[in-house]
């Protein structure tokens, strides 16, 4: 017999403007994280993760994410559900290009920022974006919590609001409110279908995908780089140093923003050192480039990645491969290696559909920008047909 879930009679709900407001093991109740050796709950989720994002500075104020968490309570004041939540005055570091609406906002004499967001900040990793504390109702606390945000857009009189990479379930639920548009995107995951080893894996590509994965491998066992995977107790202080450096380097590459500075990566290690995975490269004694990731029971999520040498195949070998076999070797059901690469397929990862939603203030633009997410759903849909065919793996 199923447990009935619990809708309490008397509900009230409040604004945090600091994840330190909110007591660590009270969000983490909310969040299913409890951080001990069965890695339970998604640690991007976790009030360590928010922490280290807001103690480091990276999100703040000065930075355009102003903490903004929705807080859900039942009897006895105890917190039932959160919704993290941030004003923001830009749209960096999110992962969901909305510039199409600002566009059509401003084109229309409108002010689309400052507007409220929903997400973890500089993380495209879909999964539940309300948290619900055990045994409530998933309805009715994410129907509490969309109206604290649709009274809390109508205080701050912004332009929209917008929740990114919803998993599945809770799109469902949210999507009943017909005031919220569905919008989709593709990454590009790995699952792992009990497999046995890295071989096992291989044997299930067709002939010319597992001949060219095993030929890059090789390159760069020639090359005389050395793999160094460092986790739990072997991570040390200056393990995040060193990575910051790799880090710094793709975004000098890519011309991008220093979105996480060297405190932030420091706090990771300090808070959520059980959950991190580095996947370094070495030559000669000397790190030359790295990944980080994390993990909970089901997954390996692949972060960031840097490089100081430029040596052919690195990049997937210890982005990619690395990551497949750690999985297969702890059990874990999937790996998500981040945002974007088409190239991603030919070594296994196939695309995976994902999920925001999106709420606007003025109804005339709500309209347009409806017929607008309709149409790009039916191309997404189409790309993501078109890139299945691409699968890298044996017809069953």
């Amino acid at each position: 017999m199923n447990k009935i879930e619990k809708e309490p009679s008397h509900t009230y709900t409040s604004v945090a403007e600091s994840v330190f407001q909110v007591e660590r093991s009270a969000w983490n109740n909310c969040a299913n994280f409890i951080d001990d050796n069965r890695n339970i709950g998604n640690p991007f989720l976790s009030h360590e993760f928010f922490s280290c994002l807001e103690e480091s500075g990276s999100v703040s104020k000065e930075t355009g994410w102003i903490s903004q968490h929705i807080l859900l309570f039942g009897e006895g004041n105890s917190l039932i559900g959160i919704l993290p939540n941030y004003l923001k005055n830009h749209s960096w570091g999110e992962y969901i290009f909305d510039q199409v609406f600002a566009n059509a906002w401003e084109n229309a004499g409108g002010k689309y920022y400052p507007k409220l967001l929903s997400a973890i900040p500089f993380s495209p990793v879909a999964g539940e974006r309300f948290l619900i504390k055990k045994g409530y109702s998933r309805k009715f606390v994410i129907e509490k919590l969309l109206d604290a945000l649709e009274d809390l857009k109508k205080f701050y009189k912004v332009s929209s609001a917008h929740i990114n990479f919803i998993n599945e379930p809770q799109l469902k639920i949210a999507l009943k409110n017909k005031f919220w548009f569905e919008r989709n995107n593709i990454q590009f995951h790995w699952s792992n279908q009990n497999y046995e080893n890295f071989e096992h894996f291989l044997s299930k590509l067709s002939s010319s995908k597992r001949k060219t994965i095993r030929r890059e491998r090789k390159e760069i066992h020639k090359s005389s780089v050395l793999i160094d995977i460092v986790k739990n107790d072997e991570i040390k202080n200056y393990h995040s140093k060193i990575f910051y450096n790799f880090y710094l380097s793709t975004i000098e590459k890519k011309w991008g923003g220093v979105y996480l500075n060297q405190k932030f990566w420091d706090l990771l290690i300090q808070y959520l050192k059980k959950r991190i995975v580095f996947i370094f490269s070495k030559q000669d004694g000397e790190f030359i480039g790295g990944a980080i990731n994390l993990i909970d029971q089901n997954t390996i999520y692949g972060r960031n990645w840097g490089s100081i040498k430029d040596i052919k195949f690195m990049h997937f070998e210890v982005c990619y491969y690395q990551a497949i076999e750690f999985a297969i070797m702890n059990n874990l059901k999937k790996v998500e290696a981040g945002a974007q690469g088409f190239h991603k397929i030919q070594r296994g990862y196939l695309p995976t559909k994902t999920y925001s939603i999106h709420n606007f203030s003025n109804n005339n633009l709500s309209l347009a920008v409806q017929k607008f997410l309709n149409s790009e759903r039916t191309q997404i849909g189409k790309e993501l047909d078109l890139l299945m065919t691409k699968s890298p793996y044996k017809l069953s």
